[in-house]
């Protein structure tokens, strides 16, 4: 983990060096470990749709067999096995954590005196927005992947709309993260948080052209 914290501390400095501000070295150093990270994301993905027809298709053998108890147990055993495959996909997710979470400390070791033209309104990206504009964007940008399930044309398969409540924890956990954080950290959120939804539009449109799914 020192190695790779070492690794993305060297990076950010480069990336201010050539750039000369420290919210666009961000940006690009976040985008290109997300990049980086892109083939995995999209096997998560993968996995987490086919969890989703698995359990589509799990309900209608339980409605088809209910009156036929070895046959249902039967099928239920062949969906359960592909289950656990599929689940088993999912865990290499938890290689983005360490990445992610060393990138996020190195952004933490910035000068004290770092600025972007980005976020003119702070006189270092070090400290908290405190006219919570960073938040603000943050929440946005963290609710606009909820907005794709309302459009008919990004549902795959008969998914439901986001609930209130739904809506409300993600408010609320939004600016629990940001409003008290440094800009630098907002920037970092606001940057994933964007190329997440771009990446969740592009697979989804690949979905539905390529009818990678079940009605």
């Amino acid at each position: 983990m020192g190695i790779l914290s070492n690794l993305f501390n060297y990076l950010l400095h480069y990336l201010f060096n050539l750039t000369g501000d420290w919210g666009i070295a961000i940006i690009i150093l976040t985008m290109s470990v997300r990049f980086l990270l892109l083939p995995i994301s999209i096997k998560q993905r993968i996995n987490m749709l086919k969890q989703q027809n698995l359990s589509r298709k799990l309900n209608e053998i339980k409605e088809k067999y209910k009156n036929d108890t070895s046959k249902l147990e039967s099928e239920m055993k062949k969906y359960y096995e592909e289950s656990a495959k599929s689940m088993f996909g999912c865990l290499v997710t938890l290689l983005q954590i360490p990445i992610i979470s060393t990138l996020y400390f190195a952004i933490l070791k910035m000068p004290i005196g770092a600025q972007s033209i980005l976020i003119p309104w702070v006189s270092s990206i070090k400290f908290p927005d405190r006219y919570y504009i960073v938040p603000f964007v943050y929440v946005l940008v963290s609710l606009s992947p909820n907005l794709l399930s309302y459009i008919e044309y990004f549902k795959i398969f008969k998914q439901s709309e986001t609930t209130k409540s739904t809506f409300i924890f993600n408010i609320i956990f939004s600016l629990l993260i940001t409003i008290k954080a440094p800009v630098a950290i907002g920037i970092y959120f606001i940057t994933t948080g964007l190329f997440s939804f771009v990446e969740e539009v592009v697979f989804r449109i690949y979905i539905k052209k390529y009818q990678l799914y079940y009605v």
